[in-house]
């Protein structure tokens, strides 16, 4: 899965733009975060490896600015209390470093990490 890393302004409606234009175009938002910053918004959205040219195309025509793309792990999860802290201590007893961390869809949850390798080893992915 890719984390494509956008720049938006911090203008009412510019999410849901986002959200809007991916749905038009049949692709699927595997895992999200958006947050506030002093001037503009960071959106963080995850899809298939198999989309991601076309999601960066799409967003980019859009008008939002791409500042990065990286590969994230999407692991599988219980939907239980205490269930993402178990994937968190995971993630940081592999020494993975977490520099990202959400829900997704399904019961899963999305990691952004340094070190993939040890991720991946951790989950048995």
């Amino acid at each position: 899965m890719k984390d494509i890393t956008l720049i938006i302004p911090q203008r009412g409606g510019a999410v849901p733009e986002i959200w809007e234009s991916l749905g038009a175009a049949g692709i699927n938002v595997e895992a999200a975060v958006s947050f506030a910053r002093e001037h503009h918004r960071v959106v963080h959205v995850v899809v298939e490896d198999a989309v991601v040219s076309q999601a960066q195309q799409v967003v980019a025509d859009a008008g939002f600015m791409i500042v990065d793309t990286r590969e994230v792990l999407v692991v599988p999860m219980e939907d239980r209390p205490g269930a993402l802290a178990e994937v968190a201590r995971t993630a940081y007893e592999a020494d993975a470093e977490v520099y990202l961390l959400s829900l997704a869809t399904n019961n899963r949850a999305m990691l952004g990490v340094v070190n993939l390798t040890a991720a991946r080893e951790a989950f048995g992915l």
